[in-house]
């Protein structure tokens, strides 16, 4: 139940634009401090992994793999997305919460790299 509540969660930050949701939105918001919590899809490849992996480490923001590409995607209103990135702490503390009461995300608040 926590997991799909977790899904409507993120939704609920990309209407209140307070998530960034792609690729290169994710890794600027990441890079400009913005990012508050990083949910990458479990099914994105080795390179993008680590790119983000090394990102989060270097910028010290929690990175959580959780879903896959096609769950994120239409969390957000899209086909597929590889990452989102929580840009408001509350936003960021109920996912978190979330996530860790369902189980549902692997290297939880770890950032270390591949």
């Amino acid at each position: 139940m926590n997991g799909q509540r977790a899904v409507q969660w993120i939704g609920l930050a990309v209407r209140a634009r307070k998530a960034a949701v792609g690729a290169d939105a994710v890794l600027r918001a990441i890079q400009s401090n913005r990012a508050r919590l990083v949910l990458m899809a479990a099914d994105v490849g080795a390179n993008m992994a680590k790119k983000y992996r090394d990102k989060c480490a270097y910028y010290q923001v929690p990175l959580c793999v959780a879903f896959d590409k096609r769950t994120l995607g239409g969390a957000c209103g899209k086909a597929e997305t590889a990452a989102v990135a929580l840009l408001d702490q509350g936003f960021a503390a109920k996912m978190q919460e979330y996530l860790k009461e369902s189980g549902g995300g692997e290297a939880f608040g770890e950032t270390s790299s591949i």
